[in-house]
């Protein structure tokens, strides 16, 4: 398997945390905590890349000539979710192909692929191999919600996404030791 920096750099180690903490222990404070940390992941969304119809011919992909085709999943009753992976271990244990692509995405950017009519979705699943946990799109829409409720009413404040970025990265090299202190 081809794995860029960046797919090597998702791990979410609080959300696997909150997942196993709530597994143990289902109630609302254990929910709660495992969508807060849902909220602040990325995921490995895994997906094929086409080239844009009259493109095919071209040598080198980029954004213009490129569009992902995202992987779902179905059920055995038929109902269809989008898959978000914590990491590529988990990643692997769904589908171990040389050269998948992934793309990397936040909770707002899989709640909106979705919820959006078109995908015909009924929502997405967190590794759907292990942890099975699963987010209908009516859970999808509350949480949502009650976040931005919370953010207008001044309960939770909204952290620039960059110092985010710089706080989860060294969360994540000291939990592989990657620090020199």
């Amino acid at each position: 398997m081809i794995m860029t920096p960046i797919e090597n750099d998702i791990i979410n180690p609080a959300l696997m945390l909150a997942i196993s903490r709530m597994k143990e222990h289902n109630n609302k404070d254990t929910q709660n905590k495992m969508v807060e940390e849902a909220l602040n992941a990325r995921f490995l969304i895994p997906c094929e890349m086409h080239f844009a119809p009259g493109t095919e011919n071209e040598k080198k992909r980029t954004p213009k000539n490129t569009f992902p085709n995202i992987n779902l999943i179905k059920t055995t009753d038929g109902k269809v979710y989008f898959m978000a992976f914590t990491d590529m271990g988990e990643l692997k244990k769904w589908q171990d192909k040389d050269g998948q692509n992934v793309l990397v995405m936040g909770f707002d950017d899989v709640a909106g692929l979705a919820m959006n009519p078109k995908s015909n979705a009924e929502g997405f699943v967190i590794n759907p191999v292990t942890s099975n946990v699963v987010f209908q799109n009516p859970m999808i829409k509350n949480i949502i919600q009650n976040r931005d409720q919370a953010i207008k009413d001044g309960r939770i404040r909204v952290v620039d996404p960059k110092t985010m970025e710089i706080k989860r990265r060294k969360q994540e090299e000291e939990l592989r030791g990657d620090t020199d202190s």
